[in-house]
């Protein structure tokens, strides 16, 4: 590694810039060289690689906005500051720019928002040096390894608990356990696996099903960060979505081979439409990285009144109301996805990866519930 290189960092998230700073400041003491460091007015930090000892330059004042006199000094008898001591505080740019959020996470899951954080500061025009593989960034990336790394733990937490949830889903709607005829209205019969046979013909097991996962749900995102405890609980959530959506898993795919349903096979739609969205959301997110966290405050109310609304299609028991109140839950929870993988992309203080897996996981129940509601409606 070559004296003379320099570039800027600017994540959006101080303490990363913080913590990207300090990883580079090791890697070149262990080549003889050392990082000077200046704050940009419009946020992060330019750094350049010189020879240890070296005497760092003043800065021009019109290309960094800092003031002449070296480093962390200004002008007019202001109490110069050492290396490490920018002015306003290490990791606080100039101007005011307040400091990344609080975490999301779990929090999220259960409809309830955290504050989500700082709008992201970016430069276009930088460009990352040439020669830095050592830190972890190649040229034109636009993400640093620390993130990239912490969102490969995330989709994959996300990957491995949304199969959990699938094989729980499985194993409740096969044969395993047994089966028990049912009668249909028409005369015929079909034969029900043993536990979704329980559920149908007990209510009140359904409705323990759920609220078992929405207090689970919430006991996850309160011990996300929690070794160990926090796979177990994320797992935990997952098993018990596959336990209450079975009973109607299992009826959208009885009524599809019918012919009953406006889908001839109502949970592969619903399931093939939820992967598209959640794959062009999340790709979206991922190329523009645009910030949406201004629809929390819409969400936060509309998850709330969502929930009320679904608690109506019960007293009501109309196809009209209980169609359109799905229709409106799949909008709002792919308002809600796009909100949890911005923050997730350009918020996240990376240090709950199962909390952020667990708010994305529920988000992608709630979608597949809303859409396969719609493709088993009736043809009538």
């Amino acid at each position: 590694m070559s004296t003379g290189w320099e570039t800027t960092i600017n994540t959006g998230n101080p303490q990363q810039d913080q913590a990207t700073i300090q990883a580079w400041q090791q890697q070149v003491a262990a080549q003889g060289l050392s990082l000077q460091v200046t704050p940009m007015p419009q946020g992060g930090y330019h750094v350049k690689a010189v020879a240890m000892g070296a005497q760092q330059a003043p800065a021009p004042q019109q290309a960094y906005g800092a003031p002449q006199g070296g480093y962390g000094g200004q002008q007019g008898g202001a109490p110069q500051g050492g290396y490490g001591a920018p002015q306003g505080g290490y990791g606080a740019p100039q101007g005011g720019a307040p400091q990344g959020g609080g975490a999301f996470g779990g929090a999220a899951a259960g409809g309830v928002f955290a504050a989500a954080g700082a709008a992201m500061n970016t430069n276009p025009s930088a460009q990352p040096w040439n020669a830095n593989a050592a830190a972890g960034i190649a040229p034109g990336q636009s993400m640093t390894l620390e993130k990239v790394k912490y969102l490969r733990k995330v989709y994959g937490l996300l990957g491995m608990s949304a199969l959990a949830a699938i094989v729980s889903g499985g194993l409740i709607t096969s044969e395993l356990f047994g089966t028990q005829t049912l009668p249909l209205r028409d005369g015929r019969t079909v034969e029900v696996p043993a536990m979704v046979y329980t559920m149908l013909e007990t209510p009140a097991l359904m409705w323990a099903a759920f609220g078992a996962l929405f207090v689970s749900t919430f006991i996850a995102s309160w011990v996300s960060k929690v070794k160990v405890v926090n796979v177990i609980a994320l797992f935990g959530v997952a098993a018990l979505m596959g336990l209450d959506l079975a009973p109607m898993v299992w009826v959208a795919s009885i009524k599809g081979e019918l012919g009953l349903t406006a889908s001839a096979a109502p949970v592969r739609d619903a399931g093939i439409m939820t992967l598209a969205v959640f794959g062009g959301i999340t790709g979206y997110v991922f190329v523009t990285k645009k910030d949406f966290s201004y629809l929390k405050g819409f969400l936060s109310m509309a998850v709330w009144a969502l929930f009320a609304a679904c608690l109506l299609t019960f007293v009501f028991q109309s196809e009209a109301f209980s169609l359109a109140v799905a229709g409106i839950g799949a909008l709002i929870t792919m308002a809600m996805l796009l909100y949890v993988t911005s923050y997730i992309f350009r918020n996240s203080e990376m240090d709950d990866p199962v909390g952020d897996a667990l708010a994305l996981l529920v988000q992608l129940r709630n979608l597949f519930m809303f859409l396969l509601r719609l493709f088993m409606s009736s043809r009538d």
